[in-house]
């Protein structure tokens, strides 16, 4: 279904009282998204699923709402290809966002409805409530900080850092039982990179290959360096993934798990092609997985050699 934004003018009118109008159901087919407030402007924005915009405009006609203009979001004008590209994303997000937190949602509901109407529960019985409850929440919480790492505008760091320091780092966040085994890699490679921007893809990648092995396996880390480029390599032992379905990895909101926002591989792709590199996966089901960041040197070796040194040590 086509997604559209429409505005609103917050004046003479009650906030909450548009809210709750924008936010009612009919026969139109006209479903309310998600909704942003700019309390600066006294604006407030709508995103909006419908047959089409004639459909959002018969039912504003209903109710007997004012806005102040209904577009599509492909229509909406940006500075370029890629920031119309952006914002799509982002009504999209927010639309897959309000449709995979309603389960949840409905878990925790259900939960609160029971412990009210029921009899006391004992701690056993309130131990599971409170577990599902929690479970709930914490899927919530990464399809909200998935869609969030995917859509934020980014502001690369360029500097001068060793990776394996960033691959180390990266590796003490991640929660590896012992039966994970992980080989890093014996020499020590330098790369113009962010720092932040570069673990956030190697715990990423490294948490789907613990994943993909069921909690038991290797993990192997390799570094080569040349002239004109750095690449990592991050092979698995896990179960692989089909070839039918490779080339499909890196598409947002792709996933085959359950639980999974579908961005964490696209948002690795966009951090890495944000520092000027690529990123690609070979895979054999039943061996494992192999994926391949490459770095390019020669997107900095036109900077003066005092840019680069202002780079490499600020």
């Amino acid at each position: 279904m086509p997604t559209f934004m429409s505005r609103y003018h917050v004046g003479k009118l009650n906030l909450e009282q548009i809210k709750n109008t924008v936010n009612s159901t009919d026969q139109s087919g006209v479903t309310t998204v998600d909704m942003f407030y700019n309390k600066a402007k006294n604006e407030l924005y709508c995103i909006l699923d419908a047959p089409s915009e004639d459909a959002i405009k018969d039912y504003h006609a209903n109710v007997n709402l004012v806005y102040d203009f209904i577009t599509s979001i492909e229509s909406i004008p940006t500075q370029n290809a890629k920031n119309k590209e952006k914002f799509q994303m982002i009504g999209e997000s927010a639309a897959r966002l309000a449709h995979d937190i309603r389960n949840p949602l409905s878990i925790i509901k259900n939960i609160l409805e029971m412990m009210e109407t029921a009899k006391k529960p004992d701690a056993e019985e309130s131990y599971i409530y409170y577990k599902r409850m929690h479970k709930a929440i914490d899927r919530i919480s990464n399809q909200i900080e998935g869609i969030i790492d995917f859509v934020r505008p980014t502001k690369m760091s360029f500097e001068k850092h060793l990776l394996n320091d960033i691959l180390a780092s990266a590796i003490d966040k991640i929660a590896k039982p012992d039966t994970i085994k992980i080989i890093m890699p014996t020499n020590h490679v330098y790369a113009m990179c962010d720092f932040i921007e570069l673990e956030v893809v190697f715990t990423n990648l490294i948490t789907n290959s613990v994943q993909a092995m069921n909690n038991a396996g290797q993990i192997e880390i390799k570094l080569v360096d040349d002239d004109q480029k750095t690449s990592i390599q991050i092979t698995d032992t896990g179960c692989g993934i089909p070839q039918n379905l490779l080339p499909k990895i890196f598409e947002p909101w792709f996933t085959t798990k359950q639980t999974g926002t579908g961005l964490g591989l696209p948002s690795c792709k966009q951090i890495i092609e944000h520092n000027y590199g690529t990123i690609g996966a070979s895979s054999d089901v039943g061996v494992g997985t192999t994926f391949t960041i490459v770095l390019q040197k020669n997107r900095f070796a036109s900077l003066h050699p005092v840019e680069t040194n202002l780079m490499q040590t600020r």
